[in-house]
């Protein structure tokens, strides 16, 4: 089949019209934002101009669908301490020496995503890694769950996959090999994931679906850099005594100290430099290590030591004053 390819102005905008030996008229709104009309290869510039002014409406509604669940694709810093979503719980980044007694290249315990140091020169396969590892997270959980939501479906057993190699398209269903998810989904907490599947296979809903929208189009899809030079923000790149951003998932909330989840403008907090609770941590002398038997206390020049964030926030109490997490009186 023959192609012929050409823009056309209108007004302020320009689309394409694309013919070759099809029939009929038709049009279509990328998700970037273009407007392509499809037609046969005598279609005049006046018949697509027309074509798009008719559709117009339907246009408007695309592109503002497009805008409200197009991904936002954030870059993460691989640096210690980068939180990182795992199935809705926020886990610092820490780069774990070669003789770290897991043999995992990436592995998560309690609040701590631990990635193997020499993985660190290498952003591709270090993104490659964590993908790996965000696959294997949905698996444990589809084990537990998916044969209770498919048998809820009229065709049972559906099988449930996880898939690397999607890009956006969050879930897939195919009439013999069923569902597919994409390994970005295991950074959603339990009830958006439970949302997705739901949705899918038509069943009733669980949980607030515009929250699931939202929380799809901030999904980190394996975007690496090494952090600035400068002491930014490594997750909304503040500049040290500026405010975080609204979407920053680093930042903590003015007046519980916790993480900011659907916060107004007036809890923002500023970015000071320095991971929220580290210099609390430093003050205090908490720091603790992995060992095979789980963490342990320990010094801040012991290897492999890291903040005791846990300790922090079981111990202490946020002072809304003094923006600062504080030993009970």
């Amino acid at each position: 089949m023959t192609y012929n390819s050409r823009t056309i102005p209108i007004g302020a905008t320009t689309i394409t019209l694309r013919t070759s030996s099809r029939s009929t008229l038709d049009l279509d709104v990328t998700a970037a934002g273009d407007i392509t009309v499809h037609g046969p290869h005598n279609t005049t510039d006046t018949q697509a101009i027309e074509l798009v002014h008719r559709r117009r409406s339907w246009i408007y509604r695309r592109l503002t669908q497009h805008a409200e669940t197009t991904p936002t694709n954030p870059i993460k810093h691989l640096s210690e301490g980068t939180p990182f979503a795992v199935l809705g719980h926020n886990k610092r980044l820490h780069l774990c020496a070669d003789r770290c007694s897991d043999a995992r290249p990436v592995h998560a315990t309690g609040s701590t995503l631990h990635l193997r140091r020499t993985l660190h020169a290498d952003l591709h396969k270090t993104g490659r890694m964590l993908a790996h590892f965000y696959r294997a997270t949905v698996e444990t959980w589809l084990e537990k769950n998916a044969r209770h939501i498919t048998n809820n479906t009229t065709k049972r057993p559906i099988p449930v996959t996880v898939s690397t190699r999607l890009r956006t398209n969050w879930i897939t269903r195919h009439p013999t090999r069923g569902l597919t998810l994409h390994w970005a989904t295991g950074q959603l907490p339990t009830p958006l994931l439970l949302e997705l599947l739901h949705r899918t296979l038509n069943l009733h809903s669980v949980a607030d679906p515009h929250h699931l929208d939202r929380a799809l189009k901030q999904l980190w899809l394996g975007s690496l850099t090494y952090p600035p030079t400068t002491d930014t923000c490594p997750t909304c790149s503040a500049r040290p005594g500026h405010l975080h951003a609204d979407h920053c998932t680093l930042a903590r909330c003015a007046l519980t100290g916790r993480q900011r989840t659907r916060c107004h403008a007036t809890c923002h907090t500023v970015w000071t430099g320095k991971h929220p609770g580290q210099e609390e941590c430093e003050e205090y002398g908490w720091y603790r290590r992995p060992t095979p038997s789980g963490y342990e206390p320990c010094n801040a020049d012991d290897p492999e030591a890291i903040h005791d964030y846990d300790r922090l926030y079981r111990t202490c109490r946020w002072d809304v004053a003094t923006q600062r997490m504080v030993l009970p009186s």
